[in-house]
């Protein structure tokens, strides 16, 4: 499968710095949105993405299992490095960083990934499995929470969008306990709560899961400054409507700024098509 990606990163409307911070680098995609006092979150998001993208720089030659080991080390050092950073200078102390992090290897992608940016997939195969829980352009049709995945996801029907990630999360947390549903995590006090973060894992893990890549998938990687601005059925109205990925990010970034940009907004889309 061919892929072909871009990338994109606002300071949104209400913030005056940009903690978030993504990477592109051939067959390797990564977001990361930081957090800390003063400089501390920009600190975090770009240590990271450049340490896990040096780490993993031959990763693509790996076979999966080593791929998957590969990726699992490099956000694991990074964690490492940061958390020194952090203890070794006062004005770091707190500081983490979530990270999405896709590897294209093939027809397949790994996905690794740490807090609460998100992947989605917007399905553009002809063939569609069972078991898929979708969000479609009905505004009506359930949330169905995914469990936790890390072998491999089941392909959604055509033309719907899918997260494929959970979030590392209170409010998530929440909804897996059937207390709130998923579309009340936007507007919960606790939504920016985050059980997970690069910089403080202690002994806690990256998850990861595989995907299975068809003819037309759009993968969109993004920050919660999206997600929380742009519902799913917004996503994927822009991009089905979108040509290219450099288009799907502006109109996605505008759309985020039009609904308030409450947040630094970051997001990758790679679209795929048969060699």
């Amino acid at each position: 499968m061919r892929m072909i990606s871009f990338g994109l990163t606002d300071t949104g409307r209400t913030r005056s710095n940009n903690e978030d911070f993504f990477l592109i680098d051939g067959s390797l995609l990564i977001v990361a949105d930081g957090m800390g006092g003063a400089a501390a979150g920009e600190v975090a998001s770009s240590h990271a993405v450049k340490t896990i993208a040096f780490l993993l720089k031959d990763a693509g030659a790996l076979s999966e299992e080593k791929v998957m080991e590969g990726m699992r080390q490099a956000i694991l050092k990074a964690d490492l490095q940061i958390h020194a950073l952090a203890e070794k200078n006062r004005e770091f102390a707190g500081m983490g960083t979530t990270v999405v992090a896709a590897l294209h290897c093939g027809a397949r992608l790994l996905i690794g990934f740490v807090g609460d940016s998100r992947a989605y997939i917007i399905s553009g195969g002809s063939n569609s499995r069972r078991n898929a829980s979708p969000y479609s352009s009905n505004t009506g049709a359930p949330t169905v929470m995914l469990k936790k995945i890390t072998d491999s996801v089941e392909k959604p029907n055509p033309g719907i969008i899918r997260r494929l990630t959970d979030d590392h999360s209170v409010v998530m947390g929440l909804v897996a306990a059937g207390v709130i549903s998923e579309n009340e995590i936007r507007s919960h006090p606790l939504r920016n709560r985050i059980t997970k973060c690069v910089g403080s894992l202690g002994d806690l893990e990256p998850d990861f899961l595989w995907y299975d890549i068809q003819e037309g998938d759009t993968l969109i990687l993004c920050t919660d400054g999206l997600w929380e601005m742009v519902h799913e059925e917004l996503m994927l109205a822009v991009v089905k409507s979108s040509v290219k990925p450099e288009e799907m990010c502006r109109r996605l970034i505008s759309a985020a700024n039009d609904a308030g940009g409450q947040d630094n907004i970051t997001v990758i889309t790679a679209r795929f098509s048969a060699d």
